[in-house]
């Protein structure tokens, strides 16, 4: 009788897993940041923010059903990642900074007027979108084809 042993996860894949949870638990640090900025105004819609954090705990827990899948060799995860978070994710991160400089606002007259709320946001928002960028090269290396394909 012979056992089939599942092969080791590539360091590669490995690495593009850890890095996608780092993502995903910054996402989370900058959802609750938004959440008490917001709950902080006088005018905060309590309700439009409820539905916020929804479909926000949906998106992130489908994600982290796509990462376990990835992270078994699935190739189908590979591509959703790849396409989701790393064209959508990315273009969502960067699209409302870009805005804001297209507004005509200087980046650096934004640094005197800096808040805890506000740096909290960015670095969590910075740190979100470099580890994307990081998992998705990884997915791809030379290295870690092999592991997507063996199925």
């Amino acid at each position: 009788m012979t056992t089939r042993t599942a092969p080791s996860v590539p360091q590669p894949v490995e690495h593009a897993y850890w890095l996608l949870g780092l993502a995903l638990f910054a996402g989370v640090v900058e959802a609750i940041a938004h959440t008490s900025t917001a709950l902080e105004g006088p005018d905060a819609d309590v309700g439009s923010l409820a539905r916020q954090l929804v479909v926000r705990v949906v998106v992130y827990g489908a994600v982290l059903f796509v990462m376990t899948r990835f992270r078994s060799g699935r190739a189908w995860a590979r591509n959703t990642l790849a396409i989701g978070l790393g064209v959508f994710g990315v273009a969502s991160l960067v699209m409302e900074p870009i805005a804001w400089m297209w507004a005509g606002n200087d980046s650096m007259s934004a640094v005197p007027g800096l808040t805890l709320d506000v740096a909290v946001i960015a670095t969590a928002r910075l740190t979100h979108l470099v580890a994307v960028i990081a998992a998705v090269a990884l997915m791809f290396r030379p290295d870690a084809n092999p592991y997507f394909t063996r199925r």
